[in-house]
């Protein structure tokens, strides 16, 4: 079933980190840090427990500062989670949005790399889905989060959920067509750009989490359903990579370097980090690139071809 596949590719990156070390190249933008050591149990998280508002940081117009307000608590439906925030990245087309060079319904919460606890399970949702998520779990967000029902869902590819880019990405909400944000004084509602992650709690549909092992920081494990996803793709999907090979990542920013942590992950033998920063080519060495070249100095191609050790 797709709703599987999702997890368990999610599943698959978390534990391929346990034991590395996992660098974001996103900035951690939100990381609610208060009672992060005491463990947590299913009564801590009562209705009667849970606050009746939060704050979020909320994008009124294109091309200004996002402020922050007072939401009401957003509420789960049937198949969905709700999470309190630890950390929340900032990608680039969050700032895509915020420029309008994307565009979203306003006023909206933008944030998609998103890790932090389950607190609450929206009524009436499977006893599979609380198995898999239970209150108090350690978990990431996809920042695609597939339906599992459509006809690409079924079919293994949700990348292309209709549900996901018709609600989410069309009207700014999930997949009853309504968002789960609204402003606290007014009640006006608030958009959500995927899970709407630059907040202290969002609600995410549960195909789109997974449980991450407590040995992973928060921080660091809030890019994995973004960069470190779409890294995977490319490298498993689009690139088809196997053990042994060489790699050459044009490119290693939040994205390229997550593709020279996968590529090293599935054993390439030669990863060959490629870009005009030096900078980011020292830090493409620490993510684990065996061999790097500066294209604004040489040429990458003849480089390749005449270098006994990229060949």
């Amino acid at each position: 079933m797709a709703m599987r596949n999702s997890a368990s590719r999610l599943s698959f990156l978390a534990g391929r980190a346990v034991g590395a070390t996992l660098r974001p190249m996103h900035c951690a933008a939100l990381h609610n840090t208060a009672s992060d050591t005491q463990p947590k149990k299913e009564s801590d998280y009562l209705l009667g427990t849970l606050p009746e508002t939060m704050k979020a940081a909320v994008l009124w117009e294109p091309r200004k500062a996002m402020t922050i307000e007072e939401l009401k608590l957003p509420r789960p439906q049937v198949g969905e989670v709700l999470i309190r925030t630890k950390a929340c990245g900032v990608c680039h087309s969050d700032l895509h949005v915020m420029n309008n060079d994307i565009p979203f319904p306003i006023p909206c919460v933008l944030g998609h790399e998103v890790s932090g606890e389950v607190v609450e399970h929206g009524k009436h949702t499977d006893s599979a889905t609380i198995e898999r998520l239970p209150v108090g779990s350690r978990v990431v967000g996809a920042f695609i989060m597939p339906c599992g029902g459509c006809f690409f869902c079924v079919k293994g590819q949700e990348d292309l959920c209709e549900s996901f880019l018709k609600y989410n990405r069309g009207l700014g909400g999930l997949y009853d067509g309504t968002t789960r944000l609204y402003m606290s004084s007014s009640g006006d509602p608030v958009y959500m750009y995927s899970m709407g992650g630059l907040a202290e709690y969002c609600v995410v549909p549960a195909n789109g989490l997974a449980v991450i092992p407590e040995s992973l920081p928060y921080s660091e494990s809030a890019i994995i359903g973004c960069a470190v996803f779409t890294a995977y793709g490319a490298m498993k999907n689009a690139a088809d990579m196997r053990a042994g090979e060489t790699v050459a990542v044009i490119g290693t920013g939040g994205v390229g370097s997550s593709c020279i942590q996968v590529s090293r992950a599935f054993g390439g033998r030669i990863v060959i980090g490629v870009d005009i920063s030096d900078g980011k080519l020292e830090m493409a060495k620490q993510m684990g690139a065996t061999h790097t070249i500066n294209a604004s100095k040489e040429d990458v191609p003849e480089r390749i071809r005449v270098d006994e050790e990229l060949t």
